[in-house]
């Protein structure tokens, strides 16, 4: 079955505040063994949450990841090449920065994220000529983008390499040129004991930090997987989810200040959500990046 995203498009709606329960099957009341993929939950996992931040990079030639990279400039400069550009290089870390700001405004507009749409902001950013998410040695994706935005969490390890001392993109082949990044998988919380089973519920509790191997990794957020059913179809025309996308949808957090220079923002992360609370919350991607 192919997922939908519910892309959250304001910074004010904290964790277990919205909810949207006319989805189907409602989580709690589904029926065993037919229903077997919930539906409702809380829309609290937005993009620009202090873990997402802008990719850093060190060097002139080779160039490598600097640090553990999480967000969407981080997987836009590990999975697009500047094709068509002398050498084929990465994109800069201010290339990747300002075509994900351009895609989170995109969203923030509550227009489509097509292929052609994203591909048309990567060849809008100076210096980028003939890129595209599928172009020359890129392997980035739509689907992979929404996951992003709806709040998945893409990560590059430390020190993973980028460009050659030309400097030149290196295409991504795992085990052949380089690793490239992943989306992150529920982490290892407890380190066992040295013992067949492991822990046992009498033992005291390891005071050695998890080790995370893998993909394992502590920033991992729990997403709940959303289908493109006739039921969310329902919602983002008629329903909770058609609510939340109206503009005129009106919030006041008061852990935020609202109005000209106030913290509650849309998603494209400088425009402030007036004194009335109103401005869209959410919106609703098919895996193509359609508007549903």
């Amino acid at each position: 079955m192919a997922r939908a995203y519910i892309v959250l498009r304001r910074n004010d709606l904290e964790d277990s505040l919205l909810q949207a329960l006319d989805l189907v099957p409602n989580t709690s009341q589904r029926r065993f063994p037919y229903e077997t993929y919930p539906q409702t939950h809380y829309l609290s996992h937005y993009l620009l949450d202090g873990v997402n931040l802008a990719v850093q990079l060190t060097g002139a030639g080779p160039i490598n990841f600097d640090g553990d990279n999480y967000g969407l400039s981080t997987y836009l400069a590990d999975r697009v090449e500047n094709s068509g550009t002398v050498n084929d290089p990465a994109l800069t870390e201010t290339q990747a920065a300002n075509i994900a700001a351009a895609i989170e405004a995109r969203a923030s507009d509550g227009d489509s994220l097509l292929e052609a749409d994203i591909n048309t902001l990567i060849n809008a950013e100076a210096g980028v000529t003939g890129a595209g998410l599928q172009v020359g040695n890129s392997s980035g994706s739509v689907e992979e983008i929404l996951r992003l935005m709806a709040g998945e969490r893409y990560k590059v390890p430390d020190g993973e390499a980028l460009a050659d001392a030309t400097p030149t993109y290196i295409p991504i082949n795992p085990g052949v040129t380089r690793d490239g990044g992943y989306f992150v998988t529920p982490p290892n919380r407890v380190q066992p004991l040295d013992r067949p089973g492991g822990r046992r519920p009498t033992d005291p509790i390891p005071q050695a930090d998890p080790v995370q191997t893998g993909t394992q990794d502590v920033n991992y957020v729990d997403l709940r997987l959303i289908y493109d059913t006739g039921d969310l179809h329902r919602s983002a025309l008629l329903g909770v989810l058609a609510q939340l996308k109206d503009p005129t949808y009106s919030f006041i957090n008061p852990n935020f200040t609202y109005g000209t220079g106030g913290t509650a923002l849309l998603l494209d992360g400088t425009t402030a959500i007036g004194t009335d609370g109103q401005a869209a919350a959410v919106q609703v991607y098919k895996a193509d990046g359609t508007v549903i």
